[in-house]
């Protein structure tokens, strides 16, 4: 008991946490480099998607040219197949059709359904291209293109990705900042496993804020992080619960001159 008080009454917050809030916040190596990647994938969010877009619409175009200069012909089956007889796997044909006294061969899959009702010699509808009789489709079938919706997806998951970099750093930036300190102690550690074998440890702990009750947080557990452990924490004095333990990741005190 009596070491235990001991280590209570010998362990002190970092002196660069007694500053009065507002307090001089820079970034760290970490920060700086969040704050870059956040940039990057902002930049990325707006050319990529106004680059997917312009895709999109050329393929479009070109779906829709496909559709009023293409001719129609009868293509012979060569071959059937399927890598083996699953459900989910998929069907091909092989074939060959004339385009203008011009022997064409191709491949294509297909679903399911319409390659059950074919046979070696059977023949499919096909349309394709006067002057590039190897772009052809089966019937039934239409030249693929991007949907629109994707260049909007592709953007937003970036943006939000830009947007969520920024929040971390803007997070510890004004917790750091504004929020005040507090002695803690380690009263529990976990260890979660992740996919491929991985796993990593999480630490809990409990400290009192100004008013006096408990509070309790949780983070990433160092090496040197065991039960009965003291840390140093910094804390929303209006909602304790958002908390870190110091020093924080990507950003810092800066140095007082």
């Amino acid at each position: 008991m009596s070491g235990s008080t001991e280590s209570r009454q010998t362990f002190s917050l970092p002196p660069e946490l007694e500053r009065s809030a507002p307090r001089d916040v820079g970034l760290t190596a970490g920060g700086r480099v969040l704050i870059v990647a956040a940039w990057l994938l902002a930049a990325a969010a707006f050319v990529g998607g106004v680059a997917l877009y312009l895709e999109a619409e050329r393929q479009s175009q070109a779906a829709s040219d496909f559709d009023q200069r293409s001719v129609t012909a009868s293509a012979v089956v060569d071959r059937l197949w399927r890598k083996n007889s699953d459900e989910d796997k998929p069907a091909f044909a092989a074939f060959h059709f004339d385009a203008n006294g011009v022997l064409v061969s191709g491949e294509s899959r297909l679903p399911l359904r319409q390659w059950r009702r074919l046979s070696t010699g059977s023949t499919v509808p096909l349309r394709y291209l006067p002057e590039n009789p190897s772009r052809f489709v089966l019937a039934g079938q239409r030249r693929g293109g991007m949907p629109f919706a994707v260049p909007y997806v592709i953007s937003s998951l970036l943006a939000a990705l830009a947007i969520g970099c920024f929040a971390a750093v803007q997070w510890q930036r004004r917790l750091l900042s504004e929020g005040r300190s507090a002695r803690a102690v380690v009263t529990a550690v976990r260890k979660h496993k992740g996919s491929h074998g991985t796993s990593h440890r999480e630490i809990v702990y409990e400290f009192r804020v100004l008013a006096g009750t408990t509070a309790t947080g949780k983070a990433a557990a160092g090496k040197a992080h065991g039960v009965g452990s003291k840390i140093s924490v910094v804390y929303d004095p209006e909602r304790p619960k958002r908390n870190r333990p110091y020093p924080f990741s990507l950003v810092t005190l800066n140095r007082e001159w």
